[in-house]
């Protein structure tokens, strides 16, 4: 089976971005970082995530044949234990680093475009249903509360995606014109923000639903699907062994990506659905396209592969490794001895609030992140993965080619 080493560099590429996009405004430094407001389109990296799972659920479970391999179950087990453990453990480290710190689990902060983000404190019963729903992966379908760990509301849809895509993948990849198709899925995937937008409907509510609703972001799990049809149907070989139509591609993908990002953080209110919600899919789609031929030295694609491999736990374990790493910072600045602190904790805990770590501790942050994801993928879910494909598989259950399963972000 063909592997797309090129396609494992960009997850990586994106999950580091995605780090970035939800950590880097921690430090108040950033603001006199130059090119800032290309960190802050969090969406781009998140939707091609997305039609990344489509593309490449499509490659390992149809291939060139016409039935799903290994069957529904064997399909949902895999899916499943690939991504339940993942969540888990991601979620469980957070709640460990919250209670060694003063970060709340039931205080949200509610999205609006227009009136600014507003604080709420659930009650008792508010709360734990959230958190049902979090460890369930359900909480993406309560719009107004963000997920506990920030990064699960993107596996929460996928979930749904895996639920529909023995379903829907090969109707769409028998289609015909799928050309056509993918047309289609762009203008109706454009519907919903445009409706929005027209309406003003700019409050938490409309903003959880819009941009991160899985019925709303189905179609770019669709659009995967079909893009992966087209390649194999040798649609983009002509594309892609032309250079001058590959470096149309990306300045194309890059002039879309520039202008998105400005529109994001300089631009007016209302092209900021558009903007997150289908707006710049056809770049995403061409990155995809361009990325499935990209070639690697053969020197360098077993690290490819594992920095793919480990861009779905980087993005779990981001925000705990963050806090964690934050607060460890803030004490060794306060001046005091370990010693001390382990004494007089609540002292040190109230001194190092005030502390701002400097910017330059922040690429330490990132390849930290990397390293420790690649040890917690490695060592902690694939052998725990592979456990519960034997217990629910038997020795069917090992998978010849990774797939993806790519969270993202806003």
């Amino acid at each position: 089976m063909k592997k797309f080493v090129g396609l494992d560099l960009l997850r990586f590429c994106l999950a580091v971005y995605l780090t970035v996009f939800h950590t880097i405004r921690e430090y108040p430094q950033n603001v006199d970082l130059p090119l800032i407001d290309l960190t802050n389109l969090g969406g781009f990296a998140t939707s091609t995530f997305f039609i990344l799972s489509g593309f490449i659920l499509s490659h390992v479970y149809f291939g060139g044949t016409a039935q799903l391999r290994g069957g529904a179950r064997g399909f949902f087990v895999k899916r499943l234990s690939n991504l339940y453990p993942v969540h888990l453990v991601s979620l469980a480290m957070l709640l460990v680093v919250s209670a060694a710190g003063t970060r709340a689990l039931d205080t949200f902060s509610l999205m609006s475009l227009d009136d600014g983000d507003s604080v709420v404190t659930l009650g008792n019963a508010q709360a734990a249903i959230n958190f049902v729903l979090n460890v369930l992966l359900l909480q993406v379908w309560n719009p107004l509360y963000a997920s506990i760990n920030p990064a699960s509301w993107s596996l929460s849809t996928l979930l749904f995606f895996y639920i529909v895509f023995p379903v829907v993948a090969p109707g769409l990849l028998r289609a015909r014109h799928k050309e056509r198709l993918l047309v289609v899925l762009w203008v109706l995937y454009l519907i919903p923000p445009v409706v929005a937008t027209s309406m003003h409907w700019y409050g938490p509510a409309a903003v959880g639903v819009i941009t991160r609703n899985p019925v709303m972001r189905l179609p770019e799990f669709l659009a995967g699907i079909l893009l992966f049809g087209m390649y194999q149907q040798s649609q983009f070989a002509h594309f892609c062994n032309h250079w001058r139509r590959v470096c149309l591609a990306l300045i194309f993908i890059t002039g879309s990506f520039v202008a998105g990002a400005w529109l994001e953080s300089q631009g007016d209110l209302y092209p900021r659905y558009i903007i997150h919600n289908g707006g710049l899919m056809p770049a995403e789609l061409l990155l995809v396209v361009v990325c499935t031929n990209v070639a690697i030295p053969s020197r360098f694609e077993t690290i490819c592969v594992r920095l793919g491999n480990s861009a779905l736990s980087i993005f779990a374990i981001h925000v705990p490794v963050f806090l964690l790493m934050m607060k460890a910072l803030k004490l060794l600045s306060i001046g005091q001895s370990p010693l001390w602190c382990m004494s007089n904790f609540a002292a040190c805990i109230s001194a190092s609030k005030h502390v701002v770590p400097s910017m330059a501790t922040y690429p330490v942050y990132l390849v930290v992140t990397v390293v420790a994801a690649m040890y917690f993928q490695e060592r902690l879910l694939v052998p725990i993965r592979s456990l519960l494909r034997t217990r629910f598989l038997g020795n069917a259950s090992q998978e010849s080619t990774s797939v993806t399963t790519e969270r993202g972000s806003r």
